[in-house]
C-alpha cells in the first residue's frame, strides 16, 4: 500500500504538466479545481490545491512557460505552434513516399504535441484515403541506413527498382549497385542520395524510395574531393539551383530569351532555378536570362514552356533542343 500511495506523488509534477499540455492554451484556461479533477479522471491521482500550486511553481522554475492568474492557468508556449504543426502535418500528408501506416503514426505524434484543442482543429487532415500513398515501408529505414553510412564514410549496396505494368516494383538488374554516399537532399517531394558510382567520376542523385535492401559495406567511401566538381564539398544552394530535376550532367552557363512578350516567365524561372540568375530587360517586353544549370534539366524545363522561351547558348543545347522538337514532331505526324 505504501508503494501505491508513494508512486502517484512522485509522478504528480509530471502529470500536472501533461494535463496542462493536453487541456490548456490561451483560449482554454484551467482553474486549480479543473486540474485536480483532470488528475483524478486521467491518472487516478488525488491531490490538494496546495500541491497543485507548489508543483506549478516548480515547473515554472524549471523553465516551463506556465501563466497563472485570476482567470486561470495555462501553458503559454509549446515545442510547436499550431501553424508549425500544420506545416509539418501537411508535409507528411503530401509526401507520397511515406506509406499510410507511417503517415497515420506521424500525424498522431504531431497532433499530440498540440493537445486536445489542436486535435479538434486538425481533424480534417486525417482522411488518408484522399491522398496517394506509396506502400514502401523501407523508406525510413533507407534514410537511417544512408545517414549512418554517410557518417561512417562507408560504401552502400542496394537494388534499384522501377514500377512494372502491374504497378509493382521490380529490380532493374539482378545484382546490387554499389555507391559512395555523401548527402541527402529533399527535392520535388522526394529524398535523393547524392553519391558516386565507383567506376565513374561524377556526382549522381538516386531516389531513396526506389532503393531496396540497402546495406552498409566494409569498404571506405571514395573521398568526396575525388568526385568531379566536388573538391570544395557539396554546396546545397548550388544543388538546388543547378540541378532542379536532379539530373546528373555537368552544370553549364545557359542563356535564353523570352518570346511572345512572356514577362510572366520571370516567376517560372525563379521558381525553378532560384534567384542566382541574371536578367536583362530588352525593352520590348522580352527578357534575356543567364544562369548555371545542367543542360538536361533545362531541356526538361523548356518542354513545358517551349513557345515562350528560346535558347541562345550554348550551341550544343540549341542543337539538342532542335533535335528534341523534331523527334516530338514525328510522334504527332
Amino acid at each position: 500500500m505504501m508503494t501505491e500511495n508513494f508512486e502517484p506523488k512522485k509522478l504528480l509534477i509530471l502529470r500536472i504538466l501533461q494535463v496542462l499540455q493536453e487541456f490548456s492554451d490561451c483560449d482554454h484556461k484551467l482553474r486549480q479545481g479543473d486540474i485536480i479533477s483532470l488528475l483524478k479522471v486521467q491518472y487516478d491521482i488525488e491531490c490538494e490545491r496546495k500541491a497543485v500550486a507548489r508543483n506549478i511553481e516548480f515547473l515554472q522554475q524549471a523553465g516551463y512557460d506556465i501563466v497563472t492568474g485570476g482567470d486561470g492557468i495555462y501553458l503559454a508556449s509549446r515545442k510547436f505552434e499550431p501553424g508549425e504543426l500544420r506545416l509539418l502535418i501537411d508535409s507528411v500528408l503530401s509526401n507520397r513516399n511515406v506509406c499510410k501506416a507511417h503517415t497515420k503514426e506521424l500525424i498522431k505524434k504531431l497532433t499530440d504535441e498540440g493537445g486536445k484543442y489542436f486535435r479538434n482543429y486538425a481533424k480534417h487532415v486525417t482522411n488518408l484515403d484522399d491522398w496517394q500513398k506509396d506502400d514502401n515501408r523501407d523508406y525510413f529505414y533507407n534514410i537511417e541506413i544512408c545517414c549512418e553510412a554517410i557518417d561512417a564514410e562507408r560504401q552502400i549496396a542496394f537494388y534499384y527498382n522501377y514500377f512494372d505494368i502491374d504497378k509493382l516494383r521490380r529490380k532493374n538488374k539482378p545484382e546490387k549497385s554499389t555507391v559512395s554516399p555523401y548527402r541527402l537532399f529533399l527535392k520535388n517531394g522526394h529524398y535523393y542520395l547524392a553519391c558516386n558510382y565507383n567506376k565513374h567520376d561524377n556526382l549522381v542523385f538516386i531516389r531513396l524510395d526506389r532503393m531496396s535492401e540497402v546495406e552498409i559495406l566494409k569498404c571506405a567511401a571514395k573521398p568526396l574531393k575525388q568526385v568531379e566538381n566536388c573538391k570544395d564539398g557539396i554546396n546545397p544552394g548550388k544543388i538546388d539551383s543547378c540541378y532542379p530535376f536532379m539530373y546528373a550532367d555537368t552544370p553549364t552557363r545557359i542563356e535564353f530569351v523570352t518570346a511572345n512578350y512572356a514577362a510572366h516567365m520571370i516567376d517560372n524561372v525563379i521558381d525553378t532555378f532560384g534567384r542566382n540568375i541574371d536578367i536583362t530587360d530588352m525593352g520590348d517586353g522580352n527578357y534575356i536570362f543567364a544562369l548555371t544549370a545542367t543542360p538536361r534539366s533545362m531541356r526538361f524545363w523548356l518542354l513545358q514552356y517551349g513557345k515562350y522561351v528560346k535558347i541562345l547558348s550554348p550551341q550544343s543545347l540549341v542543337d539538342q533542343i532542335r533535335s528534341d522538337i523534331a523527334e516530338m514532331s514525328k510522334l504527332y505526324n
